[in-house]
């Protein structure tokens, strides 16, 4: 049968519900090391997953076949596993969704130029370009210039009715460089990217930030041993944005908070930070790396405000932790390729803009440490505790950034962090795209402005 009757054929069946996703991605990654070319792959692949809803239990099968003797065997594998694991599940367990209104829309995010219109030869030459020019500062060791593009066109069809045909063009570019001097090695990067096409790498000065982020790097090695203890700390937008996603942004996960692996369980409605923080996760942000027009249950994205000054006002949901945790879905169900199964996933988690400005932030300070971004971290949604290795950190005395630190950890509690912001710039923005994983890998975006944290614990060396 065609994959178009499925959702009808599960409910003959005897399904509660069924839904069904095809999907065809194309795009190309392209790497260089110091120059030349490393890797260089091109992709085009179609398939669909097929999801069966029968006595309480989820059935699920994926498959490239899109002929009908392959939807067929996708189809009656997922409809024999739901049967098999609802004969097996306690009725405690049993899955039930919460409502959603149905929706028929045809949606295509254009971009400026189209990815698969410009050559590889092009786009090789735009990365030669970003490792000359970080190349060209003295001390660089090894630049390593990566591209990717995609564009992913799905189909979505339910046995509600839902019916959605979408289309999206997502590209990343990033170089990293590694530099070497007798204080040692460090490394660094830059990154642009979104729902965009190849106008984003046109325009986003790559090579400039490529051999700004090397300078830095430079910089960084020659820097002092940064202090311990606790000290207040001005985080930067990218900072202040992975803050929000990682500390955050994974706690207030619909799935995690029903799994009882979340420090924000039964919080609703409380006040868990200070009143200046407002925080949001939205994949309507036009151009944002995270955004997207419907979920993967066919729920239309929508901007969720989670805490609003500082009271937790809302968890982001799929279809099934919204029914155990009585509210509505709100667009959060994402899957990283047509053969995984839909995860409460973020988009774009951003701490809104507040009223002080960059140097309100910083005044007042006698002795003080700036961060900038993350080199990576550890978080525990349970305990509710983090800790980040920063990727540039600063000096402040008497309110001013004076001498740079060489890798500086931050460490501390979400709640008694979320406390303690006494300052929020009115600069927001949305920084870096990167990828969150969570046992599957989507893109996402987070941001926000410069924040001021009255008491962190710092350390290094």
């Amino acid at each position: 049968m065609s994959y178009e009757k499925v959702p009808a054929k599960a409910l003959e069946a005897g399904a509660r519900y069924c839904d069904v996703r095809v999907e065809h991605r194309r795009g190309l990654s392209l790497e260089f090391k110091d120059g030349e070319p490393r890797e260089a792959v091109p992709g085009d692949e179609r398939g669909l997953c097929i999801r069966v809803l029968f006595r309480g239990a989820w059935g699920l099968a994926s498959s490239n076949d899109l002929s009908r003797s392959g939807v067929d065997r996708t189809f009656s594998s997922a409809l024999g596993i739901a049967r098999a694991k609802s004969a097996l599940q306690k009725a405690r367990d049993a899955v039930r969704l919460a409502p959603v209104k149905a929706e028929k829309a045809t949606i295509t995010w254009k971009v400026a130029q189209d990815p698969s219109d410009i050559s590889i030869e092009a786009k090789s030459a735009y990365l030669v370009e970003l490792s000359r020019e970080a190349r060209s500062v003295p001390g660089v060791r090894t630049v390593t210039a990566f591209y990717a593009d995609g564009t992913r066109s799905s189909h979505f069809l339910s046995s509600e009715g839902a019916d959605l045909r979408t289309e999206l063009t997502r590209s990343l570019s990033d170089v990293s460089v590694v530099v070497k001097t007798d204080k040692g090695i460090l490394g660094n990067r830059a990154r642009v990217g979104g729902t965009a096409g190849w106008e984003i790498h046109e325009k986003g000065g790559l090579a400039q930030k490529g051999a700004e982020a090397a300078r830095t790097a430079l910089v960084l090695l020659n820097g002092d041993r940064a202090p311990s203890g606790r000290l207040p700390v001005v985080a930067d937008p990218d900072l202040a944005g992975v803050f929000a996603h990682e500390a955050v942004g994974h706690a207030v996960e619909g799935d995690l908070v029903v799994a009882g692996d979340s420090c924000l369980e039964g919080r609703l409605g409380q006040r868990i930070g200070s009143s200046l923080v407002t925080l949001v996760d939205d994949p309507t942000i036009p151009g944002a790396f995270g955004s997207y027009p419907f979920d993967d249950e066919g729920v239309r994205g929508r901007r969720k405000v989670l805490i609003e000054r500082g009271v937790l006002k809302g968890y982001m949901l799929d279809r099934e932790s919204a029914r155990r945790l009585r509210s509505a879905p709100n667009g959060a169900a994402r899957a990283e390729s047509y053969a995984s199964r839909p995860l409460v996933r973020m988009s774009n988690t951003v701490i809104e803009a507040g009223n002080h400005s960059h140097e309100e932030v910083f005044e007042g300070i006698k002795l003080g440490i700036y961060a900038k971004g993350t080199r990576g971290g550890q978080v525990d949604t349970a305990k509710g505790s983090f800790q980040f290795a920063c990727r540039e950190a600063y000096l402040i005395e008497n309110g001013e950034v004076t001498r740079p630190l060489r890798n500086l950890a931050l460490s501390g509690g979400i709640l008694r962090t979320l406390r303690e912001v006494v300052r929020v710039g009115k600069d927001r923005q949305v920084a870096d795209p990167g990828y969150c994983g969570k046992g599957q890998t989507v893109p996402v975006g987070d941001g926000g402005p410069h924040i001021r944290i009255r008491s962190v614990a710092v350390g290094g060396g």
